[in-house]
């Protein structure tokens, strides 16, 4: 699927909104645990779940125009973005994100 110049500052837009809040929600789960840590143990624990975190995060944020499809649809599924936020692509792309959405 070919991406206009228009498509890709909005799957950039969104993209980067999207990462930003996870990172967000990852950031205050790190601060609470981090406050709330007893012992050392704790600690271990917390670096355990942020790798595991960085990981998955990692791997799902994936910035290449191939793979927003997949992704879109993925976090259009999960709530973490709304339809709305993809006006402006195409008819195909964003039946193709409904697809994947509603998988």
């Amino acid at each position: 699927m070919d991406w206009t110049p228009s498509e890709k500052k909005i799957a950039r837009r969104v993209f980067e909104m999207a990462l930003a809040e996870e990172l967000a929600e990852v950031m205050a789960e790190f601060k609470r645990r981090a406050a709330a840590a007893a012992e050392p143990a704790d600690l271990w624990a917390i670096e355990d779940d942020l790798r595991r975190t960085r990981r998955d995060i990692d791997a799902k944020y994936d910035f290449r125009y191939s793979q927003l499809i997949l992704l879109f649809g993925g976090l259009l599924r999960a709530g973490r973005i709304a339809e709305a936020q993809l006006a402006g692509l195409s008819e195909e792309k964003l039946a193709a994100i409904r697809r994947v959405a509603s998988m």
